[in-house]
């Protein structure tokens, strides 16, 4: 009986560690089936103009005074350039890398944005959408030490891999589509008259 059960156990850890093996290759298959596809949008308008109107906006918000964007100056941060269009390249999402600067901060964030071609102009919406939390012990030896850009960028496009694409390798719209609301702009709305 107990090598009935070794047996299981040891058949069970070969179909773990392969399954394990699998997810990390299917990982490293969209992420090069992703950089691929980027070399190709930076050669589209649409990409520089959806990149050139987030960082504007972005910029112009901190001008203002915006209130929920303030955390903005009291970090380094950097507008990803990936961009998870969707098959029509009129939605998509955008990534923003934050480093905290307090000397005392555990954490460095990624805020998933949205970009929606609206009268063949590009508006970019900051809030509504997720944000991602790095702890900084899990990626540098010290606990206070900033993740890297680098690392930021590739951790947060790890997470938005895992649905862009659908089984087939096409881009799945559907996952890129649906965070465009009538809440995502409502959401807008408000941040816009917050001032500080």
């Amino acid at each position: 009986m107990e090598t009935q059960e070794l047996i299981m156990k040891k058949y069970l850890l070969i179909f773990i560690s392969i399954t394990g093996l699998f997810a990390c290759v299917n990982i490293d298959h969209r992420r090069a089936l992703f950089d691929a596809q980027l070399d190709v949008f930076k050669k589209n308008d649409s990409y520089h103009e959806v990149q050139t109107s987030a960082n504007k906006s972005l910029k112009k918000w901190v001008a203002e005074d915006l209130r929920d964007i303030q955390v903005l100056k009291k970090c380094n941060w950097k507008l990803d350039d990936a961009v998870f269009f969707n098959s029509k390249k009129d939605r998509c999402y955008l990534l923003l890398l934050i480093q905290d600067k307090d000397t005392l901060a555990k954490q460095d964030y990624v805020y998933v944005m949205y970009g929606a071609l609206e009268n063949e102009k590009w508006n970019i919406y900051f809030t509504g959408l997720s944000t991602m939390v790095f702890s900084r012990d899990k990626y540098s030896k010290d606990e206070h030490e900033p993740i890297s850009m680098a690392a930021l960028s590739l951790l947060s496009r790890e997470e938005v891999l895992h649905d862009y694409y659908k089984a087939n390798r096409h881009i799945n719209d559907e996952y890129v589509n649906k965070a465009y609301t009538q809440e995502l702009k409502k959401k807008q709305e408000t941040f816009l008259k917050k001032k500080h």
